[in-house]
This record gives C-alpha cells, structure tokens and sequence, in this order.
C-alpha cells in the first residue's frame, strides 16, 4: 500500500510538468480534449449520474470531509503517525488532481471562446453605454408583459425543478460546436452554499450540475444555465456567465428570458459605473421600479447569509481560479461584459 502511494506521489510532479507544457498548445487541447475526449467523458458520466435524483458528487465531497476528520481524530489520539498521515494524503492528492484534469479541468486551457466566435474584447464607454441601454429596453419590455404595473416587481410561480427542466430542454449554444445535453440538480448543501457566498458549482469529478436551491428564482435561472454552460466543457466563468446569457435570452419562456435581460443589466451597470457613475445612474433611472425591487430581492437575500467566513471562502476560490489561468481571480464573472457588448454589436 505504502509503494502505491509513493508512486502516486512522484507523479505529483510529473503532472505539473504537463500541465505547464499543455498550458501553450491550446489548440491541441480544444481540437483533441475539449472536442472529442470530453464529450465521450461527460457523455458516459450523464448517462451514469442523471438518473440518481440527489448529487452523488455532493455525497463524494461529504465522504472526504468525514475522512479528514477521522484522520484528524486518530492522529490527535496518537493511532495514527504524522508521517503516514502526510503520506497518504499527498497520494490522494495526486488522484484528486490527475481525476480533475483528465476529467475536466483541461478545459481551462483550451482557446478562449471569444477567439473562437471572433469576438474583439475591447470596447468603448459609448458602446458599453448603448449596450445597457438596449439591454434596459429590453427589461422593461419583458417587464410590461409579465405584470400589469411598472412598479411590481416580477415573482415567478414555476417551481425549481420545473425551471431546472425548462432551462435544460432549450439550451442551445448554436454559435459553438457543442453537442451535449447538459443538466443539473439541486445542491443538498444549499444552506451551506449560501453561507459560503455561492449560488452553485458544477462538480469537476462526477460532472453534475450543482444549484443552489436556496437562492430567488431569477438567480437560479441564470446559475442553473451558467452551471450547465460549465457542463459544455466551458471552464472560464465569464464565458459561462456569457453561454448563461445568450441561451436564456432566447429561451420561449418570457419570464426566462427576463431572469437573463436583467441578469445583464446587473453586469454592464456596474462596469459603466466603475467609468462613468453619473451616466451609468442616468441608464438605471430609465429601469422601472419594479425591476430595482426585483435586485433590491436579490441583494436581500445574500445580505441574509453573510457572515465572517464568507470573505475566506471568496479568497480561496479566488486563488484556484487563479491558479487555473484566469488572471482576474473571481472578478473574471464580470469579463462577460465584453462579451455580450461584442455579441450586441453582431447583432445590430
């Protein structure tokens, strides 16, 4: 047992030399990974874990825990030596990741979607401020349809599961050549999530969707859609948050398609803020009231589940996205801006 986790061990570095000459072919890895081994790979997964109705990855996180704390346990009880503790733990180390990049985590190397859909990232504050002001427009012409005054905010009467249904059966990313069927399921640690500040996360080993069930349903609209857009094989999380955008925004279902509209809205307001605040507060007067209600709700919510730990957990995810070559860390959700200004612009 000893000289298995050994060798497992010495391939710690063997993989990070991989990793460090994969991170510059990343056409290798979108034509070879990305395209052709991961879609078998989730494929295979989805026909295994779809049918379960609670995440067995959240059990799989549950179980290492539990296995830590008893290791903590024998340890301080003296059952166990430091040694073989470090031993072992640097071999499931090297499991845990050689699992993660084989199953998944290649993606963060493939070519940037926006490459790959000729997108120009650079935009002006004009062009950001035509952006939201269409994307305004739009709101409020959703916002019209779905309720009889301008300052009721929008409540949406489906239930969770059916809009986890209703998200999936029309996600269509037809700008990119994807063919798989993406789902996702309802987190069982939601409490948990929304004390750590997340609204869901896509489960690298076993592939599934994780939503947040906790959080309003305009969010779990644009999170279940993001987290699936991960399930494409989509590791950026402002490309997500784009794929999030675009699929939702032609959704059939008008109250789908609000979630999406005031979902960017959100975002581009605050980057025109972060230019010019009075322009961006003259764009949001032009909001109804209904629709500020409606963020007013959301903010509610995540005021409700903050705590002193939550700053930590943002930290760590924030270095793990670095890690994994996203150079902005955690503000790389708002990078979907020069995304759906370039999307806007094409469709004009």
């Amino acid at each position: 047992m000893k000289k298995t986790a050994w060798i497992l061990i010495l391939l710690i570095p063997i993989q990070w030399l991989f990793l460090n000459r994969i991170k510059n072919h990343s056409d290798w890895v979108e034509n070879y990974y990305s395209q052709k081994l991961y879609p078998l790979i989730f494929d295979s997964q989805r026909f295994f874990f779809k049918i379960f109705p609670i995440s067995l990855g959240d059990l799989i996180y549950a179980s290492i825990i539990l296995s830590l704390i008893w290791s903590v346990i024998l340890f301080i009880q003296k059952k166990i030596k430091f040694t073989t503790v470090l031993l072992y733990s640097l071999a499931s180390l090297s499991i845990i990741s050689g699992l993660f990049y084989i199953n998944w985590g290649l993606n963060y190397h493939r070519i940037p979607l926006h490459q790959k859909l000729d997108y120009n990232l650079t935009y002006t504050e004009a062009e950001l401020e035509k952006t939201l002001s269409r994307l305004i427009t739009s709101s409020n012409l959703l916002h019209e349809r779905l309720s009889n005054s301008d300052t009721i905010p929008i409540n949406i009467s489906y239930s969770k599961d059916e809009i986890l249904k209703m998200v999936s059966s029309e996600f269509d990313f037809n700008l990119y050549d994807f063919k798989v069927k993406p789902f996702a399921k309802n987190s069982m640690w939601s409490t948990l999530l929304s004390y750590m500040g997340y609204a869901g996360y896509l489960n690298p080993f076993t592939l599934e969707s994780q939503v947040n069930s906790k959080i309003p349903k305009l969010t779990y609209i644009t999170t279940t859609a993001h987290e699936m857009a991960h399930q494409l094989g989509i590791a950026s999380e402002s490309e997500a948050n784009f794929v999030a955008y675009y699929t939702i925004s032609k959704h059939s279902d008008p109250f789908i398609r609000y979630a999406g509209a005031i979902f960017a809205v959100r975002y581009c307001y605050s980057e025109l803020y972060k230019a010019n605040p009075k322009a961006a507060k003259e764009q949001l007067s032009k909001l109804h009231p209904g629709i500020i209600k409606n963020f007013k709700q959301l903010s509610a919510f995540w005021n409700k589940y903050q705590n002193p730990l939550e700053p930590y957990f943002k930290k760590g995810y924030d270095s793990y996205l670095k890690a994994n070559g996203q150079a902005k860390g955690i503000q790389s959700y708002n990078a979907m801006v020069a995304m759906v200004i370039a999307y806007s612009l094409k469709e004009q």
